[in-house]
């Protein structure tokens, strides 16, 4: 007799039906023969640059149990050449607990660098399924600590303001915020031969010439726009620094309206 592909010829005595179902559960055709099989959303997590002494955002990977058996972690670690500059943390259960088939959870990494260059380690679970350990290879660039300029708002508009007259004085907190200190290396100033926008003290104003700001401190840059002509108005206010990104700008429009 052909049997149809997939179908298996089986042997059938009389008295040994239960050695036949044992057979076949055995070989993978019953519950006996189930598997965990562990799939990962991702085997490589990659950080982008990070300054030396602070905390990235989480990255995650998602664990799956697409098997046909309980998938039973004993163990989710760090390990590799910087295994001190990467944080895990899961809601995997782990073993005596099991993961059901087709359930899944989470691990979530950060990387928080010690050292400045770039650093590498990898997740490691050890489970019950084929291949273990599954591993996730880690890999992030820490640079060192420095200055990082922000200016709030990016940009001033002043609107309509009539021909001869000034606006009320408009503010821009400037602050480092990154974890060195700021020096600023020139006056700073607007790029507009014609003097329209103005430089206006304010309280707690930026000081005048260079000067520097200490991690997470702020000063106040004041504008006033005082149209001299009429029509629509546009300069910038130029901070030249020590911070990536130097020369610093921030944007200046209003529109001089007839009195």
């Amino acid at each position: 007799m052909v049997l149809a592909a997939g179908f298996k010829r089986v042997l059938f005595v009389p008295g040994c039906r239960l050695l036949v179902v044992a057979l076949l559960m055995a070989t993978g055709n019953g519950a006996w023969g189930a598997e965990p099989l562990i799939t990962l959303s991702a085997n490589q997590l990659n950080f982008a640059a990070q300054i030396q002494g602070t905390t990235s955002a989480q990255q995650l990977v998602v664990v799956t149990n697409g098997g046909e058996a309980d998938l039973s972690i004993t163990g989710i670690t760090i390990s590799g050449e910087n295994v001190a500059d990467f944080v895990q943390t899961n809601n995997c259960p782990i073993a005596p607990s099991e993961l059901a088939p087709r359930a899944r959870c989470e691990i979530r990494v950060t990387f928080s660098p010690t050292v400045t260059g770039t650093l590498s380690a990898a997740v490691n679970i050890a489970d019950n399924a084929s291949g273990s350990p599954q591993t996730v290879s880690l890999k992030g660039v820490s640079t060192a600590p420095g200055p990082v300029v922000a200016c709030a708002p990016a940009s001033l508009a002043f609107g309509n303001q009539p021909q001869g007259t000034s606006s009320a004085v408009m503010a821009i907190a400037l602050t480092n915020a990154g974890s060195g200190t700021l020096n600023i290396n020139s006056e700073i100033g607007i790029n507009l031969a014609s003097g329209e926008f103005h430089i206006q003290t304010v309280k707690n104003s930026c000081p005048s010439g260079t000067f520097q700001l200490a991690p997470k401190a702020s000063c106040y840059i004041g504008v006033v726009f005082a149209p001299s002509t009429l029509g629509v108005k546009s300069a910038q206010i130029l901070i030249v620094d020590d911070a990536p990104g130097s020369p610093q700008s921030i944007e200046l429009s209003g529109t001089a309206t007839p009195q």
